[in-house]
């Protein structure tokens, strides 16, 4: 990035004959994901905190959805990736950590089993952060019945996938909530995350790191 700036400063022209310009345009779509992700939660939140009630909204579906994002950071912070590359994550942590405390409050005050909750939330991603989980073996019969490629699953891997799994069942509850009250709102994610796992597990694992990372 340091070089491509450099080019810019001293030489138009050599500068659009590179492949830095493709990584300016990767760099601004990437900080125009972060812009928005810092976003997306606030309405819901400020809805809440008017409303002063979280009616119709599941508690367990916003517990998975904040563990999820959790998982995430504790996923891509040892990577060493540029923050342009998974920085929503953090926002979409700090806006669903608002919110699960929110409704925490909102449902019954923060009791011993929000604060049982949470640290067992804390505790996991700091796991998973620190890839404390070995490596394990899933059972010959259930690899061959997902068609996975290998076996074995490491800590990284499970950390990259899991939270998509969570964000799957998470739903659920939610939907369930929704029928019950005549309401709509997450099929279509739902759907979206059901693809995404089956990618997952047909073509296994977790995408393979870039062999040069951006600065």
């Amino acid at each position: 990035m340091d070089d491509c700036l450099q080019q810019l400063l001293n030489n138009t022209t050599a500068f659009l004959e590179t492949e830095c310009p493709k990584l300016f345009v990767s760099k601004a779509i990437g900080y125009a994901v972060i812009a928005g992700s810092a976003l997306v939660k606030l309405p819901q939140i400020l809805k809440i905190h008017r409303a002063g009630s979280v009616a119709g909204i599941s508690h367990a579906s916003v517990l998975f959805e904040f563990v999820a994002t959790l998982v995430n950071v504790s996923y891509f912070l040892p990577l060493g990736y540029p923050f342009s590359t998974w920085g929503e994550n953090a926002f979409l942590l700090a806006q669903n950590s608002a919110l699960y405390i929110l409704h925490a409050h909102m449902s019954g005050g923060l009791r011993a089993s929000f604060l049982l909750e949470a640290s067992a939330a804390c505790a996991s991603g700091y796991v998973l952060y620190r890839r404390l989980v070995p490596d394990f073996v899933l059972p010959a019969a259930a690899c061959g019945a997902l068609g996975l490629r290998r076996c074995t699953v490491s800590c990284e891997e499970l950390a990259g996938t899991l939270p998509m799994l969570l964000g799957l069942v998470g739903r659920l509850p939610q939907i369930a909530q929704n029928l019950r009250q005549r309401h709509t709102g997450v099929v279509l994610s739902l759907g979206l995350n059901l693809v995404i796992v089956a990618q997952i597990l047909l073509l296994g694992g977790t995408p393979k790191k870039a062999a040069n990372k951006a600065a």
